[in-house]
């Protein structure tokens, strides 16, 4: 049952796709030797309505809005080109030697499309960032960005030495969603992960960080200066557990706290990205506190706002609806927001290219 609503589920994002592009222009406006270039990387059946497929789909849509021409590349021969505008999804697909680290290689591609003076969306510097929390809390760090007490180390054995207060999180270095994320009572409980085979092969650097007491975070997504979505993940439960949907957190589209604004803006600012989305929480859920900065991720998954009634929100999206589906939802909302970063990425390589002048 469940892989046939899952195929159903992708026929109603790839029917939501068909009916969003405007197929005439796409002909008018494809052009081989354009310079700007959508890459592929691996074209098969799989891929179609996956994440990766969406965004690409936008992307097209974003580049007919425009009326910019453009091409299509298949296939993993990407580094034959030089001075090019070349458009990507972020996915695992391209770590096609499995290495437990997936977030490096696509970090190594787009430096090395840069160095033949390639201009990539997402820039090197932002895809470094995605699902590499390590490296994300070095550079809150640089950028002074209002986080929790966190430490980065390469063995669970060096919280002996320098422990944090019971109970704490412990995340690994490359995950998203809540995967990878362990709440610790007591030693018996650090000593049962550091047993995992899998969590110590797969982690050279462990994310430590003080538990904050919070039943809500506030996940704010950005675009070019502009906050394009907001939602809080509520959860209802007494005690403390991730507010990712998937938990049955309720979700809430219309609060924001407008006083916190700027202070959002500035920081996003201070990480030099086009776009991203924050995870913020408060220390007691208080408003009145600085905002405490989670995580950033160059790459998401936005969840549409969408009537869901007496229903968890986790309920509603995982289910098969012919009628006020929420995969149409998010498909058009994925569309929504890729426009405006093609948009983004396009305006602001016209600046750099008028002020070289």
């Amino acid at each position: 049952m469940k892989a046939i609503t899952k195929v159903l589920k992708r026929l109603v994002r790839i029917t939501k796709i068909i009916s969003l592009i405007n197929w005439l222009q796409f002909w008018k406006q494809y052009d081989s030797t354009s310079k700007i270039l959508l890459w592929i990387p691996s074209l098969s059946f799989r891929y179609l309505g996956t994440d990766a497929f969406i965004w690409d789909m936008a992307t097209i849509s974003g580049l007919l809005s425009r009326s910019e021409n453009f091409c299509i590349f298949f296939g993993k021969g990407i580094g034959k080109y030089h001075d090019k505008k070349i458009f990507f999804s972020m996915s695992s697909v391209y770590n096609i030697y499995k290495f437990d680290d997936y977030t490096s290689i696509l970090s190594h591609i787009t430096r090395q499309l840069e160095f033949q003076n390639n201009v990539i969306f997402p820039k090197s510097n932002e895809a470094r960032l995605w699902e590499n929390k390590a490296y994300m809390h070095h550079v809150f760090n640089r950028a002074d960005v209002h986080t929790p007490k966190t430490k980065i180390i390469h063995n669970l054995n060096e919280l002996v030495d320098d422990p944090f207060e019971f109970p704490f999180l412990i995340k690994a270095e490359h995950s998203c969603a809540s995967e990878g994320l362990y709440k610790v009572s007591d030693w018996v409980d650090i000593v049962a992960l550091a047993d995992k085979p899998d969590f110590k092969n797969q982690n050279a650097q462990i994310v430590v960080q003080e538990l904050i007491n919070m039943r809500r975070d506030l996940r704010v997504i950005l675009v070019d200066e502009e906050i394009v979505l907001h939602y809080w993940r509520i959860n209802l439960e007494k005690d403390w557990r991730p507010t990712s949907t998937s938990y049955g957190s309720q979700v809430d589209f219309v609060s924001f706290p407008d006083q916190w604004t700027k202070h959002i803006l500035k920081t996003f600012r201070s990480l030099n990205m086009t776009t991203g989305a924050f995870d913020i929480a408060w220390e007691n859920d208080d408003l009145n506190t600085v905002p405490l900065y989670l995580e950033v991720s160059p790459f998401y998954q936005p969840n549409p706002n969408i009537d869901v009634g007496k229903q968890a929100y986790a309920f509603y999206k995982q289910k098969f609806r012919l009628f006020r589906s929420w995969d149409a939802k998010y498909v058009a909302e994925v569309f929504r927001i890729k426009d405006k970063q093609v948009n983004a990425y396009l305006d602001e390589q016209l600046e750099l290219s008028k002020a070289s002048f």
